[in-house]
């Protein structure tokens, strides 16, 4: 090259030569020991590399310490300004691109180096051990350089913790004590097969994790807490990147018990035992669940019957079926709260919750209790489920927990709701929170499954483009990125969505109105923990063998969240109290305003949306429109409403030609179900588009801003049957979606590593 042809260079020709291959290896890979290894060994080989040159390129082989967006930025900046007049052989390849950029510089240079087959031979030897080998990956900056791109069209700079701050919240605080405790050796992850050890072990770190306070949160500062009920919440959601054992026992105790004796129980009973629970020295169970009644809470069998006599409540299981099943710490337990039909003067007064002693100080059954192990289970071995019967047991008056209703000194029932229904609901309200937390306790583990199979597929190479050419890096798939890239959008979604209903939950004082918190709960964590259950199926499948080994963690996951589906409700039921819950907003607006005129104002908006989207709209399948987060919310908002018109519709049909309220219930089950769904998903959108606005961080906003249309995007994919069916979108517009959803799959895939890192799950953890 002619002397007057070339540039000044802040770089020597050396770096420049290794500038794209350190750019695209640490845009689009993750930089592993042995690669490490490998990459130093192949400096010192280079003979054209000066000891400054070699420090300079070290430095940014340290995975601790990657190059921060600055360095990214001059990096390109510099490549693009030598090679803005190279012709396109010159950019066919990375060591084509770096050969050239080095003799395009002022410096410490002789054209014969870069002319050496021995330097492209060391070149290519270098982008092997990054891995940037593959055109896939080469496209990354040469797209960039061929085109010119601007400043606003390049990558997107932005670090790990960047993304982890957002995610944190309010919660930093809490959430960083969190992870550096479960990193203690104590909390080591161990794969423990014998249930007895397990559970021994799991006791113990329960009790250190209240020694450590951790329990406090919860609970009053008056009987001993810390009144923090967010960090509460924050505590269980990042127990659920650990050991779900753990955390279901966490949850248990303080949760489900201690909520129980807190949400349920007066002053009375809050002085007596809360300070001992929240240290765990009262260990307790939260019995509510029966062998023929699990759902169905109303339907409780086992039964308290007020004595007069000895001014006491009779505990009773009239029958094998009324047995309580599947109860948590039940052979730890010293006490259980036990939900039962409360029995007074020969009246059902409906389910309240006693709190019963199962054992004495020294752990023996008192009489009248038996107590059977519900033995190994799919996963949670770590946890002691057990059945529980009683025979005639005797627990003092005082043992009803009894804000809802109560048994007064003259031996009468007395409640302030007087409505049985109302009384019942109020009572269920109160504990919304193990709902909430066992939603966010999925999305943690399907937060813990994306980490492992992404971080697994930036990593193992499968197949090459020819014979001797380096295998491709699974991630580079665009099946890989289709399998994995949209449920870790969904996951994002999801926990944008919890934590505000978190916050919302929290903020609601204890006399507010639950209704809508309890709605909301029952979708995201139905929703939330399907979620988890595919996510983790498909992670282990994304890893293939190496997934189906125990020391990988997927086995554990897949087994231990399994149930999540089912605790705190059976997520079809969840779905169903949902639509009830959106129908019953809907009936009180008709009520007030008259059924046929509320039916009337939503026909005409549905129709006026249609008469908006048809022809054009339908068919429209620009860029512009289809990344319009404005698109996203009409879509879902009129998924929603248009379900919401037909059900009410199919329902006062059913009603007006006498069919009766139940038998309309079931004709329009799986239309409500469907409901349920478009609210839940509507509601997990918007929270996701709010969550992106409030962020200031113009980076972290760009990416999240991606991942946010990749999920709105594709569940609208999903969804495309109703869609279609009712002319929403056209057959154009699908594809083209498809097209787009593949597009930013492609446009995440370099920060893939990234946002699962933002997750901040320790090393430890993750197996």
């Amino acid at each position: 090259m002619n002397e007057s042809n070339k540039t000044r260079s802040k770089f020597s020709p050396g770096v420049l030569s290794m500038l794209p291959l350190f750019y695209v290896g640490w845009s689009d890979s993750v930089l592993s020991p042995s690669e490490i290894k490998m990459i130093h060994e192949q400096l010192d080989k280079l003979e054209f590399l000066t000891s400054e040159d070699r420090a300079y390129l070290i430095k940014w082989t340290d995975p601790i310490n990657p190059p921060p967006p600055e360095i990214f930025k001059s990096w390109v900046q510099e490549i693009r300004r030598h090679a803005k007049n190279f012709d396109n052989n010159k950019k066919s390849s990375l060591v084509n691109l770096g050969l050239e950029l080095a003799q395009s510089s002022i410096g410490y240079n002789s054209e014969e180096i870069w002319n050496s087959p021995q330097t492209r031979a060391a070149l290519e030897e270098v982008g092997e051990a990054l891995g940037v080998t593959n055109q896939e990956s080469q496209n990354l900056l040469l797209g960039k350089i061929g085109t010119q791109a601007t400043d606003s069209e390049l990558e997107i700079n932005f670090e790990a913790n960047e993304i982890l701050k957002v995610l944190d919240g309010e919660n930093e605080e809490i959430n960083t004590r969190m992870r550096k405790l479960l990193r203690d050796p104590f909390f080591a992850y161990r794969n423990v097969k014998n249930k007895e050890e397990y559970r021994e072990l799991v006791l113990k770190q329960v009790q250190a994790l209240a020694d450590q306070g951790l329990s406090a949160y919860a609970f009053p500062k008056k009987y001993g807490g810390l009144e923090r009920f967010g960090e509460h919440i924050a505590v269980f959601e990042m127990l659920g990147l650990h050991d779900l054992s753990l955390t279901i026992k966490f949850g248990v105790q303080f949760g489900l018990f201690g909520g129980a004796v807190l949400g349920l129980g007066t002053e009375k009973h809050h002085s007596k035992y809360i300070e001992d629970l929240a240290k765990a020295k009262l260990l307790g169970c939260f019995a509510m669940t029966e062998t023929g009644h699990g759902s169905n809470v109303k339907g409780l069998e086992t039964t308290a019957t007020y004595h007069a006599a000895s001014d006491s409540l009779i505990i009773n299981t009239p029958h094998e079926k009324a047995s309580k099943e599947y109860i948590g710490n039940a052979l730890h337990s010293e006490m259980a709260a036990v939900f039962c039909q409360l029995i007074v003067n020969d009246e059902n007064h409906g389910v309240h919750c006693v709190l019963v002693t199962l054992r004495d100080k020294e752990g023996k059954l008192l009489p009248g209790i038996k107590v059977k192990d519900c033995g190994y289970k799919m996963g949670l071995n770590g946890v002691d489920n057990g059945m529980f019967w009683f025979d005639q047991v005797k627990v003092p008056r005082e043992n009803l927990l009894n804000r809802f209703g109560e048994i007064n000194d003259a031996g009468e029932y007395q409640s302030n709701i007087e409505n049985p229904n109302k009384r019942f609901f109020t009572m269920l309200g109160a504990l919304v929170t193990g709902r909430v937390s066992v939603g966010l306790a999925g999305v943690s583990a399907s937060k813990s499954a994306l980490t492992i199979a992404i971080k697994y597929g930036l990593n193992r190479r499968q197949f090459a483009p020819k014979d001797g050419e380096p295998e491709t890096i699974l991630m580079d798939y665009p099946s890989h990125q289709q399998r994995l890239l949209p449920l870790l959008a969904k996951t994002y979604a999801y926990h944008f969505a919890l934590q505000s209903l978190a916050k919302e939950l929290v903020e609601t004082p204890v006399d507010g109105d639950f209704r809508k918190i309890e709605t909301k709960a029952a979708g995201l964590k139905a929703l939330a923990t399907w979620h988890t259950t595919h996510t983790i199926q498909e992670c282990r499948e994304a890893c293939g063998g190496k997934g189906y080994l125990d020391e990988n963690r997927l086995s554990d996951l897949k087994a231990d969240t399994d149930i999540f589906t089912t605790f705190e409700g059976d997520n079809t039921v969840l779905l169903q109290l949902v639509a009830r819950g959106v129908l019953t907003e809907f009936q009180k607006s008709f009520n007030e305003n008259g059924f046929y005129a509320v039916m009337k104002y939503l026909g005409s908006r549905i129709s006026h949306t249609v008469a908006e989207i048809n022809p054009a709209f339908a068919s429209n399948a620009s860029a512009e429109h289809l990344l319009d987060f404005e698109f996203y919310k009409e879509a879902f908002q009129y998924r929603e409403e248009k379900l919401l018109l037909t059900v009410s519709q199919r329902m006062r049909k059913y009603l007006s030609n006498r069919i009766g309220a139940y038998d309309a219930y079931l004709k329009c089950q799986l239309h409500m179900l469907e409901l349920a769904k478009a609210y839940t998903e509507n509601l997990a959108l918007n929270e996701f588009i709010e969550a992106i606005e409030k962020i200031e961080n113009a980076n972290v906003k760009k990416i999240l801003t991606k991942m946010c249309q990749l999920y709105a995007l594709d569940t609208i994919d999903k969804e495309k049957g109703f869609f279609l069916e009712n002319e929403y979108v056209g057959g154009r517009k699908t594809k083209a979606i498809r097209r787009m959803i593949a597009k930013l799959n492609q446009e995440i895939r370099p920060y893939a590593g990234k946002l699962v890192d933002g997750f901040g799950i320790p090393e430890e953890l993750l197996g």
